[in-house]
């Protein structure tokens, strides 16, 4: 199983030490035996610490503690060199350890120990990825702890919530009737736009009996979520060069909605694509006063302005585009496009160029491109 945040939890491997068994040490577990050049084992520094304090030498170092090393370090490590002798050691060492990796994640949990937690439920999906309890466990213990530690951490942010997302649907897999599995995939997916599957996930956990303290919210939810799904279907559909039918459903959404630059956006675009360029106009102007140097808008107003015949104006909106974005290759097009509409060939293939330097695999630009270089 491929884990996404190895890395934001490597830095705990500080919290262990290791000590090294030869391969004559009496370990006492029946069916085992030491690799032939023995075998470093993981302990935790801070039991380490206290054993030393209040045991005994022969007794400071356990099975028990060992066992303990092992699990913290596969589930911050799920790559360490020596996890397949380890994952033996644990099954020979205690044949229910996935119980006992359960248990003791879950008691991590009950006193808000969200990252121990989640280092547990992670240890018990390395030794079994079918194990169904982990999956729940890690995959919404992920989500708390993203919540509430990462918000300001964009990068850890998205990486936490790939591995959630991941780990729910390798659930579902396995156990189709999870309704916290169903709960927790709509909040993901409604988080990345996506109100269809939202949609559909929470119904299904409804469908398989997910307990009344979340039925009730997620019958409100739905309610919320049946516009989002409107504007789903249309910008989905403008986007795939059907604005006849997205757009009827967009503007029905403009009457509850009328300063979501987003949904004005797709308004224009979809006019835009039925050849009605002054009412296109009149939307990418208003995403603008809503959402300052919104790009995409200002590129829509050049390709407006070009398909008016209004090459002046359309220039200047690509030059506002590009001073934006200076290496955007569309942009860079779109303006050689233009000046070569009023004659001037040296700044058309000036940005020509520029945009094949930057994006020489696009056909759009390498039309262009001929276009332009072939009636110099």
């Amino acid at each position: 199983m491929i884990f996404l945040i190895d890395d934001y939890l490597l830095k705990r491997t500080e919290e262990l030490s290791f000590i090294h068994l030869k391969n004559d040490a009496q370990l006492n577990i029946r069916n085992y035996k030491l690799p032939h050049d023995g075998l470093d084992m993981p302990i935790m520094i801070e039991e380490l610490a206290e054993s030393i304090k209040k045991k005994e030498v022969n007794e400071v170092i356990t099975i028990g503690s060992i066992i303990r090393g092992i699990i913290y370090l596969l589930g911050i490590d799920s790559k360490f060199k020596h996890k397949k002798e380890y994952i033996e050691f644990l099954y020979k060492a205690n044949p229910k350890i996935e119980e006992y990796i359960l248990f003791q994640g879950l008691q991590a949990l009950e006193v808000n120990n969200l990252i121990k937690g989640i280092i547990y439920f992670k240890c018990l999906l390395l030794i079994n990825p079918k194990n169904t309890n982990a999956l729940i466990n890690y995959g919404t213990t992920v989500l708390q702890y993203r919540d509430k530690e990462l918000i300001t951490m964009k990068k850890t942010y998205t990486k936490f919530t790939k591995e959630a997302r991941d780990k729910l649907e390798e659930l579902l897999l396995i156990k189709k009737d999870e309704p916290l599995a169903y709960y927790y995939l709509g909040f993901i997916y409604k988080d990345s736009k996506q109100f269809i599957k939202a949609k559909l996930h929470w119904e299904k956990a409804i469908e398989h009996g997910i307990e009344e303290k979340y039925k009730e919210h997620l019958q409100a939810l739905l309610i919320e979520v049946e516009d989002m799904v409107q504007y789903e279907k249309g910008y989905e559909a403008v986007l795939a060069g059907r604005p006849q039918e997205g757009l009827p459903l967009l503007e029905e959404l403009k009457k509850r909605y009328e300063e979501w630059w987003n949904l004005l956006f797709f308004i224009g675009l979809a006019h835009r694509q039925l050849g009605a360029f002054h009412v296109a106009l009149q939307y990418f102007k208003r995403v603008l006063e809503l959402k300052e140097n919104q790009v995409d808008s200002i590129v829509e107003l050049g390709l407006c302005y070009g398909a008016l015949g209004e090459i002046e104006k359309s220039i200047e909106e690509f030059h506002r585009a590009l001073a934006l974005e200076e290496k955007n290759s569309e942009v860079l097009c779109n303006l050689a496009m233009m000046y070569f509409e009023i004659g001037d060939k040296t700044k058309a293939e000036k940005y020509i160029n520029l945009s094949f330097d930057i994006n020489p695999h696009d056909e759009i630009t390498i039309a262009c491109k001929k276009k332009i270089t072939g009636l110099k």
